[in-house]
């Protein structure tokens, strides 16, 4: 029985002190004595990125300094050099010399500085809010008094010791402690971050709801207003309440969650979580010896500490992974449509006797280099030359694509891209209206991810082999299929840390087309209803820390599979003008277009490095089912050889998306008297010629460049020449 009640004793003092928190615990890393620099430590504070500290400090005749300190590892007390060694500090004076300072706090861009103070026994302002402009930011030393802001207690009691301050992000409300009556009071700005005019004292204050964290030192807001932290000398240690409603202290919660220092910190001064919450820092004035002037550091994993921020409800990391989805079918979309406009291209120039948008001749010296090139190069025809099989006709095109997407659950999503693509088909079995061919593609795609430069950076490299054939009865078939592979650059700024990393993916894709072409001399119409079908892997990768400590704020991301399908129903239009003036021939073409996205959803895992055993969950919804493609186009064919092929198209979504996007390609058939050579030897020897034949005279042009002679080296001939 005894055994029984031991056993029972032990589990329910397990339990108890579990679930009061008093295992949740904060590891401590390091401290650092101040007592040489600053005998009175009160408030603390640091630069966003962690290169400067600020130390509020209080001389023995209760006078008021901020001392700066330089770190040259980020965050890390340790490295942390006094810029100032003269005095006490940079003295803090308003009309009269500043007293018994306490908090600190700066406006984000650190152009002005805000510091809390007592009330002093010489007659100056007591408790009261000083607002001091820096002329350089971040500089304490060109610090200039703009504003003695002092602190309406109405209906907060006697205070006369404000010790604790804070804003929120944008700068619109202030919030101001005491230590007497251990009450916050809220006031808002009309200007930011601006004490000069338009405060008001709010409707909202708030008592705290524990003792223990009595004789308030400083208080802390989430970023998002969620939970509030305090510290007191009850007992030196960390409270934490939630608030229901953000920024509103009237919903604070009854309880707190309270997380031990140590008896180290005997006397807490001040304190401050970094911004990304990974780390602590606490002041400690003992007053007894001059050794306890101290400031701790502590280090916070995300597992279970202080606060973990659930990650699959930060919009710029929901943005990332809908930003992949999207970026997986914008790839698909850009590889496959230029090779839709080549065929489309093809079918209103069937009759041309030289398919190739481009025919300049590239030899390259360097053999590797010349048979890689050498299938791409277009066969030379006779006016009178009859189509064969074997002949190759080269094409090339271009893109720039430009476009936002919106969603309500997570960070906007602005993109802008280019892409080329080079191909290259020859006819098949002898049957002008059936082509097949291959085409290489290189795509750059930019994603701009909210407002605090997250961002990714796609290169993207693709091959695909086509196939078109247009029946007798002007029925028409085409198909492609693909393969890419994808480099993704990814940054991610949280609490003004930047997290980076880089994935990679491949991609296979295909596309089936199948309309009629209704051909009329006005005006031709092509229906037709295209299916095209992709499948994307993406790479497990983790985010690295550039700056700082932010191992807490580093995510793995897992593996991903992103399944892509879409059924386009629409219509081709296309008019042939001739100019016989210009010996011109003009192509007007334009689509009209509804596309259903039937993709499935798509799942993606992650989870902190340092919290591997919590795993998070995103469901990528497909928001944009239903979409609209318009565009207009024209390409242009002069008899001289010249050709220009120009195409715009909007795609819009109903999930508040879209897409525009512009394709050109310029080229050169020449007649076949006419002939250019680019001729390069590794970037040593290069030369450019051009000969042609006009009234029975060989005309030739040439030059010659050495690009990387220290001396410069170029040449340049014009030949005339006639047979008699």
């Amino acid at each position: 029985m005894k055994k029984i009640l031991k056993t029972s004793f032990f589990v329910f003092s397990f339990l108890a002190l579990f679930y009061s928190n008093a295992f949740a615990f904060l590891e401590f890393q390091k401290e650092k004595i101040l007592s040489t620099d600053v005998p009175g430590v009160r408030g603390i504070n640091f630069k966003p990125d962690g290169s400067i500290m600020y130390i509020t400090n209080r001389v023995a005749n209760h006078d008021a300094y901020i001392v700066q300190y330089s770190l040259s590892t980020p965050f890390d007390i340790s490295t942390a050099t006094r810029t100032f060694v003269d005095g006490a500090g940079t003295k803090l004076t308003c009309s009269t010399d500043m007293q018994l300072p306490h908090a600190i706090e700066f406006k984000p861009d650190g152009t002005r500085m805000f510091i809390t103070t007592n009330k002093d026994h010489s007659g100056n302002p007591g408790v009261a809010v000083y607002q001091f402009k820096l002329t350089t930011a971040w500089d304490t030393s060109t610090l200039d008094c703009e504003k003695i802001f002092e602190v309406d207690i109405t209906g907060v009691g006697n205070e006369d010791q404000v010790r604790t301050l804070t804003f929120k992000p944008d700068g619109t409300r202030m919030f101001v402690g005491g230590k007497t009556q251990d009450k916050i009071r809220e006031y808002i700005l009309t200007t930011p971050f601006d004490l000069r005019s338009g405060v008001s004292v709010g409707s909202l204050s708030a008592s705290l709801a524990s003792s223990s964290d009595g004789g308030m030192r400083n208080i802390q807001l989430h970023s998002d207003g969620s939970i509030l932290y305090v510290a007191g000398d009850g007992n030196n240690n960390i409270h934490k309440y939630t608030l229901s409603t953000p920024w509103d202290i009237t919903t604070i919660s009854s309880t707190s969650t309270e997380y031990e220092l140590g008896s180290r910190v005997s006397h807490m001064r001040g304190f401050i979580f970094t911004a990304n919450f990974t780390k602590l820092f606490v002041t400690n004035d003992a007053g007894s010896t001059a050794s306890t002037n101290k400031i701790f550091e502590y280090s916070l994993a995300c597992a279970g500490t202080i606060t973990c921020i659930d990650a699959s409800n930060n919009n710029d990391v929901k943005a990332i992974i809908e930003a992949n989805v999207e970026l997986s079918k914008r790839i698909i979309k850009n590889n496959t449509l230029p090779i839709f406009h080549r065929i489309e291209w093809l079918r209103r120039h069937k009759n041309k006797d030289n398919l190739s948008n481009l025919n300049a001749e590239i030899d390259f010296t360097n053999e590797k280099i010349s048979k890689l090139v050498s299938a791409l190069k277009s066969s030379k025809k006779e006016v009178d030359r009859s189509y064969e099989s074997e002949d190759w006709f080269q094409w090339s095109e271009g893109r720039v694509s430009l476009g936002k997407n919106k969603s309500i659950n997570s960070s906007s999503r602005d993109f802008h891209s280019y892409g080329i693509s080079v191909g290259a088909d020859k006819i098949k079995d002898d049957d002008r209206d059936a082509m097949h061919g291959y085409v290489f593609q290189y795509a750059n795609d930019n994603v701009d991810i909210g407002s605090s430069g997250t961002k990714l950076e796609t290169d993207a490299y693709s091959f695909a082999l086509y196939d078109t054939k247009l029946r007798d009865d002007h029925v028409f078939t085409d198909a492609l299929i693909g393969v890419s592979l994808l480099d993704i650059d990814q940054k991610r700024v949280t609490f003004g840390n930047t997290l980076e990393g880089n994935r990679e993916g491949q991609q296979i894709y295909g596309s089936f087309n199948f309309g009629k072409r209704i051909v009329d001399e006005d005006l031709n119409l092509n229906p037709g209803i295209k299916l095209d079908l992709g499948y994307t892997k993406l790479k497990a990768f983790r985010e690295r820390t550039v700056v700082g400590d932010s191992l807490a704020d580093a995510l793995l991301y897992k593996e991903q599979n992103i399944k892509s399908a879409l059924i386009t129903l629409g219509v081709l239009l296309d008019k042939t003008d001739t100019d016989k003036e210009e010996d011109e021939i003009i192509n007007h073409h334009g689509r009209l277009e509804y596309i259903a996205d039937l993709s499935p959803s798509s799942d993606a895992e992650f989870y902190y490095l340092n919290s591997q055993s919590t795993v998070y969950n995103y469901n990528v919804e497909n928001k944009s089912k239903h979409n609209l493609r318009i565009g207009y186009g024209f390409d242009v064919t002069s008899i001289t050889g010249w050709s220009f092929v120009g195409n715009f198209e909007r795609l819009q979504s109903n999930g508040k998306g879209y897409s525009n996007d512009i394709y050109l390609s310029v080229g050169y058939v020449p007649i076949d008297a006419m002939k250019f050579v680019f001729d390069v030897n590794n970037f040593e020897n290069t030369s450019f010629s051009y000969t042609n034949n006009i009234n029975g005279f060989d005309l030739k042009m040439s030059s010659n460049y050495n690009f990387i002679s220290d001396v410069p080296d170029y040449g340049a001939n014009i030949e005339i020449s006639n047979k008699f």
